[in-house]
């Protein structure tokens, strides 16, 4: 006996509701019975973990940073800044002749002297005021050159420490490389611990290198006393850490069923 196949399209026109019902019940008879189900279980098995690592280290920068002001007071401004250009030339050539020593001017800046007389303030004179910035590899050279400069009048405003960007891209590359390492080791202790088989990487994220940026150490004003001969200042960088970190999610993955993977095969 033939059986007639029923086609699962809309009726035509109007249909009575227990009509409509019996053809819709039929279509869903013919649908694959595990489609529902593969769907439903593919997204229970979708677990999503976020996770960080980071790698870090003491390092010591290998740049050291200082910043003298020269600074003349009195009552004419154009005779206090022909001085103080001298006297920033003469220290800047001084500096230059030091072997491993880069020296370089900042601003110059003229400004009042105001003083205080009977609850009233009066314009008394002028003040003019230049930076020399120096940045040296090896601190011992810089300390005794910072001594000279401040036997000849020079004062000490800051001294700070900066990595140089063949030391920042050598840490960057050495931390990186552990923080990845650290990120994986985590994501498979973690897929291991809920009792998954592994991992499939789904986003990343990795950081610059933070932590490396100069820190000047401002000093008290005019510290330096010019009026004697000063002795090689003690210059000695301390170590900074500085870390990498990486930030991502996993998937975790379900290990195949033993009846699975014989289909597979």
């Amino acid at each position: 006996m033939a059986h007639r196949s029923i086609a699962c399209r809309p009726p035509r026109g109007l249909r009575r509701a227990a009509r409509l019902g019996l053809l819709l019940g039929a279509c869903l008879a013919g649908t694959p019975a595990g489609a529902a189900a593969s769907a439903g279980d593919a997204a229970a098995q979708q677990a999503v973990l976020q996770l960080q690592a980071a790698a870090s280290a003491e390092v010591v920068p290998d740049r050291t940073l200082a910043v003298l002001a020269v600074v003349a007071q009195g009552g004419d401004v154009a005779a206090l800044n022909a001085e103080v250009l001298r006297r920033l030339d003469d220290a800047l050539q001084r500096a230059r002749a030091v072997r491993g020593v880069q020296a370089s001017t900042g601003g110059v800046a003229t400004s009042p002297r105001w003083v205080d007389s009977g609850g009233s303030m009066h314009q008394q004179g002028w003040s003019v005021r230049a930076e020399l910035r120096l940045r040296a590899a090896d601190p011992a050279a810089l300390g005794v050159l910072l001594g000279a400069l401040a036997s000849s009048g020079l004062q000490l405003q800051s001294l700070g420490t900066q990595m140089s960007a063949a030391q920042r891209e050598r840490e960057l590359a050495e931390l990186s490389s552990q923080a990845i390492a650290a990120f994986r080791a985590r994501a498979q202790a973690a897929a291991g611990d809920f009792g998954y088989a592994g991992y499939l990487l789904r986003n990343i994220e990795l950081s610059g290198l933070q932590g490396e940026q100069p820190q000047p150490q401002p000093l008290m004003f005019g510290m330096v006393n010019a009026a004697r001969q000063q002795p090689p200042l003690a210059v000695q960088p301390a170590a900074r850490q500085v870390s990498v970190q990486v930030s991502g999610s996993v998937q975790l993955l379900r290990q195949a069923s033993p009846g699975a993977a014989a289909a597979a095969r």
